[in-house]
């Protein structure tokens, strides 16, 4: 059975991301109002080069090429490629390190919540007998669970997902970038964004 890497060309012994486009105004979004050189690099693009990056997460060495129909400085392109994921490496390192002040926080709060709640269920059990003590004393002993799930789940489990968009956005930042003519590329190419249309995809979990 064939994997998604299989879609992606091989030269030179290294996989290939390709990207087609007319001209370099198809890699800026152009919703973004900052000055053309400034703006950000299109959403569809962007999640391409990602699905790419996780596709190809396995290899050694990859190479992002762009094949365009009217040829520009290769140093636009390669500039605006890395700019993006240098920012968004830099955007999920300070998005861990708020989650994790976070975390610490409600894991202060909520060993101070457990705290009193233990010592209530302590009275109540003291104080009501019958079924009824029984019932709530469980009731407090199950909210202390579902009080320390969120700090549990922010500090132990969130930062999974987090590290592999880093480490995927890494892969691409390290891969060298080439832009070539369009014209010479052949046969058709596979994995390609071959057009943008003004429908955006569906965002990313």
């Amino acid at each position: 059975m064939s994997s998604n890497k299989d879609r992606y060309r091989i030269e030179d012994g290294v996989r290939c991301i390709d990207v087609k486009m007319q001209n370099v105004e198809q890699l800026f979004d152009n919703r973004d109002p900052a000055p053309f050189r400034e703006r950000d690099l299109d959403p569809d693009l962007v999640d391409y080069l990602l699905d790419a990056g996780e596709d190809l997460f396995a290899e050694d060495e990859l190479r992002i090429v762009f094949w365009l129909d009217k040829p520009c400085p290769p140093i636009e392109i390669e500039a605006a490629v890395r700019a993006h994921f240098e920012y968004t490496i830099e955007r999920v390192r300070r998005l861990r390190r708020r989650r994790r002040r976070t975390g610490q926080v409600s894991l202060t709060i909520g060993i101070v919540l457990v705290t009193g709640l233990i010592a209530l269920s302590q009275f109540v059990g003291r104080a009501v007998g019958g079924s009824l003590g029984a019932g709530l004393r469980e009731g407090l002993v199950i909210s202390c669970w579902v009080v320390m799930w969120r700090p549990i789940e922010t500090l132990v489990y969130d930062w999974i997902p987090q590290r592999h968009e880093r480490q995927v956005s890494e892969k691409l930042l390290a891969a060298p970038v080439e832009v070539r003519a369009a014209e010479i590329a052949g046969a058709p190419l596979t994995g390609t964004v071959a057009e943008k249309t003004s429908a955006r995809r569906v965002p990313r979990p």
